[in-house]
């Protein structure tokens, strides 16, 4: 199953072999539409399947696929290198170098990209329907003759070195590489990029990866906007048919998720402290999921709104800012938050942040609370609908993450059929305090060393 760790990866699409085929695409299923996204599921004449809403209102066109296979199974001797290999592909193709690649991605008006996540590969595309032909042309191309010049590459390797120099005294990069070392001792989440494996990915290791994850075995694509069924059926062919089917490519074993750290601290001198803390989460299909979602709106995902947010940084002004969320990949789930204090503050911060957590587990949510976060989630969700972008990413990440092509016209149904049992046995299950690894990097005053490692 493909987790939502898609919904980082947002890209660029469209390429491919010819439009020969006198076929058309046909829709197989459509949904309800009572929502009013009106998803329909397509199989192109070379027999790939896609998800589209048509919508002509705005003459633009989002298209996006999505791949199993990210960083997650890289060599380790070049860790770093689906990243690039990502990057790669949008610098120069075919007859096009890398500036004239650019140029004339310019002229059309478009937006194309290819990005890499832990577990997955990305592409996006964004072109006016008028340019349509020609948006294609330039998405098969990066896809399927991608030049992989030195020069282009040389200077996204020296990037990525100024990159690693920077991060030793960036407090996100420091707080998220303990904590990912403290969760997944062993495991391949917690390794990171190095000069050695930057200076060993060559263009042999670019070919190897861009063979390794490019087929159409695991291929996940959606497409919004002004096209219909044919259209859409003949640039997909155009996009993707020359693919090899290929394999679901191998993947890493679960985390089994270490026993938690109640602190860890990494010295940075800065007058804040950054606080990053986990606990063990759920995969996005597992029937808690939407309970949880109501559950973490009314902790600390609701912004002003939130405990979190009204009592440690409103009541008792601790924080800049403090919020949680789910995270999920496609091996490992977790409950994650994160603040901002100054360095004085970091104990009460802790205090109050543990203290507002115990309360959740041990008391859970009014039903004020239940109701309060149900209707924000429920009317903000248009919001997240009001263009072709919007609409392509979340019809995308359902798609990607092994939702029912309707599950975009259920999903407030399902939210408002959460109840106050549900939340409070979502608390109990996920809210622990003593479950939550905390993580504090800068120079905290005040804190037990001994308590800390």
């Amino acid at each position: 199953m493909i987790r939502r760790t898609l919904l980082a990866l947002c890209m660029v699409v469209l390429a491919g072999g010819a439009l020969a085929s006198p076929s058309i695409a046909q829709p197989q299923t459509e949904s309800s539409a009572s929502f009013g996204v009106d998803a329909a599921r397509i199989v192109s004449p070379r027999g790939i399947e896609a998800w589209l809403v048509s919508d002509s209102t705005v003459p633009i066109i989002v298209m996006r696929a999505y791949w199993r296979g990210g960083s997650a199974i890289e060599p380790d001797r070049v860790s770093g290198v689906t990243g690039v290999m990502a990057d790669m592909l949008t610098e120069g193709a075919g007859d096009l170098d890398a500036n004239a690649f650019k140029e004339r991605i310019e002229d059309l008006n478009m937006a194309l990209s290819f990005a890499a996540g832990w577990d997955g590969l990305g592409m996006s595309l964004t072109t006016l329907s008028e340019n349509r032909e020609a948006a294609i042309e330039m998405a098969r191309l990066a896809l399927m003759q991608p030049r992989l010049d030195a020069a282009p590459l040389e200077r996204i390797k020296r990037q990525m070195l100024v990159g690693i120099r920077q991060r030793e005294t960036n407090p996100g990069f420091i707080a998220n590489l303990a904590l990912d070392q403290a969760l997944y001792a062993g495991h391949t989440y917690a390794r990171r990029t190095s000069r050695e494996s930057v200076a060993a990915i060559d263009r042999a290791a670019l070919i190897e990866r861009r063979a390794a994850l490019f087929n159409r075995a695991t291929m996940k694509v959606t497409i919004v906007g002004d096209i219909n069924a044919e259209e859409a059926g003949r640039a997909v062919d155009a996009i993707f048919g020359a693919l090899p089917l290929g394999a679901a490519p191998p993947e890493p074993a679960d985390v089994a998720l270490a026993a938690p750290t109640p602190l860890i601290v990494r010295d940075l001198p800065q007058p804040q402290s950054l606080i990053l803390f986990a606990a063990p989460g759920i995969q996005d299909e597992d029937p808690d999921w939407d309970a949880l979602t109501v559950a973490n709106y009314i902790l600390g995902g609701g912004g002003f709104s939130s405990r979190l947010m009204s009592e440690v940084r409103e009541a008792r002004g601790l924080v800049y800012g403090i919020s949680t969320g789910p995270s999920v990949r496609e091996h490992a789930a977790l409950i994650r938050g994160s603040a901002q204090t100054e360095n004085a503050d970091v104990p009460e911060a802790l205090e109050a942040t543990r203290g507002e957590i115990a309360r959740f587990y041990r008391d859970g949510a009014t039903q004020a609370e239940v109701d309060d976060a149900i209707m924000y989630l429920t009317g903000s969700f248009a919001l997240d609908l009001d263009s072709n972008a919007k609409i392509s990413s979340v019809v995308h990440a359902y798609q990607a993450s092994g939702r029912d092509i309707d599950y975009i016209n259920r999903r407030n149904d399902l939210i408002r059929a959460v109840t106050r049992d549900d939340v409070n046995r979502v608390a109990r299950r996920l809210f622990n305090p003593d479950a939550f690894t905390f993580v504090v990097v800068g120079q905290p005053e005040g804190l037990d060393a001994s308590a800390a490692r």
